[in-house]
């Protein structure tokens, strides 16, 4: 009975999320943006979560600053050249003059490096379905779905004949047998919504698209897997009921979203 509830519980929460995510990309509005504010928010204090457990702590205004600002800049379709040399100064700037921080003992390279992961990890990778969007609404939706079904088949071909472990010590439920099989149960789907959504992509560019949904999405998950182990935790947070934090539900979708986007420019 505990199990039931449970699994009603995460399809509760993983559907009413769905729907947020479809019904703002529809919108086609300022309401994108905004959702992703919300993302960095809770992104951000879940990932220095991690940091902080390691006795490393980035500067909270040099990674949400940025963070803020960039999907802004993408919505508004500012040239992002200038703006994002004058961020990363800042960044380096707010590093510097916070040396040392009296907190605990000076680890100016770790801090540093943490602040500007922080930044193209949970802001400038996902803020690229603002200009994915601007393409079009069912082209942004390529990508989440591939995902979504890729992982789906990952789980349930693991879940009934997976034996060996893809990555044990990160992922112990990911198998090797799961991961292989989802690309090929996959790839007709990525055919089909080429065929509605995307008619210039072609068979070899399904081939490509669906080989890297499958890696990216599993490296992106197996990376945020990563860094719960290192400091021994099993979610980023407890934000949604049975699924974890933000970075739980969108990990794979992280690096997804951003090859999908560029895959279409060079050869869409």
């Amino acid at each position: 009975m505990v199990v039931l509830s449970d699994i009603l519980r995460r399809t509760k929460t993983g559907f009413f999320l769905i729907l947020v995510v479809i019904l703002v990309l529809w919108l086609d509005s300022i309401l994108l943006p905004l959702l992703l504010l919300i993302f960095i928010t809770f992104a951000a204090n879940e990932y220095f979560r991690f940091w902080h457990r390691k006795d490393i702590y980035p500067h909270t205004l040099a990674v949400l600053f940025p963070g803020y600002t960039i999907p802004l800049l993408f919505f508004f379709e500012v040239p992002f050249l200038f703006p994002g040399f004058l961020l990363l100064f800042f960044v380096f700037f707010l590093s510097v003059i916070r040396f040392p921080n009296p907190r605990h003992i000076p680890n100016f390279l770790n801090e540093a490096a943490a602040t500007v992961l922080g930044i193209v990890y949970i802001s400038l990778l996902p803020s690229t379905i603002i200009p994915l969007r601007k393409m079009g609404f069912t082209i942004a939706l390529v990508p989440l779905i591939l995902t979504w079904l890729f992982d789906t088949f990952a789980y349930l071909i693991g879940s009934a004949i997976g034996k060996h472990k893809l990555a044990e010590k990160i992922s112990p439920k990911k198998t090797l047998e799961g991961t292989f099989i989802s690309f090929f149960l996959t790839f007709p789907f990525t055919i089909l919504l080429s065929n509605l959504w995307v008619r210039s992509l072609d068979l070899l560019d399904a081939i490509i698209i669906t080989i890297g949904i499958g890696t990216l999405g599993t490296v992106g998950d197996l990376f945020e897997s990563a860094m719960k182990r290192e400091v021994d935790l099993k979610d980023a947070s407890k934000v949604f009921p049975g699924h974890g934090g933000f970075l739980d539900r969108l990990d794979s979708l992280i690096f997804n979203i951003p090859f999908f986007y560029l895959y279409l420019i060079k050869y869409g």
